[in-house]
């Protein structure tokens, strides 16, 4: 339907053309008032509808009026760029009998239409690209399966021949061969998982105890944290703090955090370096923090912290956050950061404990 005054008919022809959805109004040349608007003009400038004056047309349009005085010209449809920042394309038309047909298109809707173009494009390259991950993830996890489990054999078995030939094992010998093999495992139990997350992305649900699981996390990257020369602080609560999860992807995800703040000191190292790992009870939820005292991140990096293939790190596949946030998000958690007073940053993760505790933190 077409807007107009009862006692003004429109031209055909421009009728015609608003049944299309354009954004016409036409002007009445000798009166310089809008005699008639289009139902997608009125969509666009509900304030100027028919009757309207010419000037006040012109001031909501600049540009407007000194086209209109300028004449007809050769008698073809002038284009024009109308508005303070030039966000209308017009059209500006005389018709035989002297009235001005206008035509508007909001330049500022290409815009968002093209950006939106541009980011199903980026979508469909961003599928594509994970889709590229994901078959290589199930390439790399079949190939690697076999070296890694027969160094855990060869593992396994130098510790029985040493200990049937001296009879009991050095302490540190001992150690050190017990890390290596849990180490091992545990590359192995990552490759599995991850190999399981590129066909489905549904964690294995048992009771895992937080507090145990930072002890262990904070065991296996102990000789990473000595390498570093940092001073790792523990802040632990004597009581469990149960959740529901996968083990495996929930330690992932605390030792690729404790990773990460480790190369922040190793980027700008402190005076006293230092990777804080803390467990917080707050009501149904608990709460573990990584922390750093390194080179922290500035804005344009924090932009972009979660977004995959993009990484501030000169070696970084940009796919390590991106990947944590989706297995804490698969256990209905919480992901984030935080600058510290002094240096660093914090990484927040927050997960729903299983049963009720009391409110009070526990640190």
């Amino acid at each position: 339907m077409l807007s107009a005054p009862a006692s003004v008919e429109p031209a055909p022809a421009c009728a015609a053309l608003g049944a299309f959805g354009d954004a016409l109004a036409l002007i009445d040349g000798r009166a310089r008032v809008v005699r008639w608007t289009s139902d997608a003009w009125l969509a666009l400038h509900p304030r100027l509808e028919a009757g309207t004056t010419l000037h006040a047309l012109a001031q909501a349009l600049p540009g407007l009026g000194e086209a209109c005085d300028a004449g007809p010209g050769d008698g073809r449809p002038r284009r024009l760029r109308l508005g303070e920042a030039h966000e209308w394309d017009a059209e500006l038309a005389t018709l035989p009998d002297g009235d001005l047909l206008l035509r508007l298109c909001d330049r500022r809707e290409q815009g968002r239409a093209m950006q939106r173009q541009l980011d199903d494009r980026e979508q469909l390259l961003f599928t594509s690209r994970v889709i590229s991950v994901g078959e290589m993830a199930t390439t790399l996890a079949h190939e690697l399966n076999q070296p890694i489990g027969a160094a855990a054999n060869l593992l396994r078995g130098l510790r029985s021949r040493l200990t049937r030939q001296a009879g009991a094992l050095d302490r540190d010998e001992a150690t050190a061969l017990d890390r290596a093999i849990e180490q091992v495992m545990f590359a192995a139990r990552i490759i599995a998982r991850i190999r399981e997350f590129t066909h489905s992305r549904q964690p294995r649900h048992t009771r895992v105890d937080l507090a145990a699981l930072l002890r262990s996390s904070a065991a296996l990257l102990d000789w990473d944290v000595q390498r570093s020369g940092a001073r790792l602080a523990l802040e632990l609560p004597e009581a469990p703090a149960p959740v529901r999860g996968d083990e495996v992807m929930l330690q992932q995800v605390v030792v690729n955090l404790m990773r990460n703040a480790l190369d922040a000191l190793r980027t700008d190292p402190p005076e006293e370096p230092q990777v804080g790992l803390s467990l917080v009870v707050r009501g149904a939820d608990a709460e573990i923090h990584v922390s750093d005292n390194g080179c922290g991140l500035g804005e344009e990096a924090e932009r972009k912290l979660f977004v995959p293939f993009a990484s501030s790190k000169p070696s970084g596949m940009g796919i390590g956050l991106s990947i944590c946030r989706s297995f804490v998000e698969l256990h209905q958690g919480r992901l984030w950061f935080s600058r510290n007073a002094g240096r660093g940053a914090t990484f927040h993760l927050s997960l729903p404990l299983m049963a009720a505790h009391p409110t009070q933190e526990l640190s």
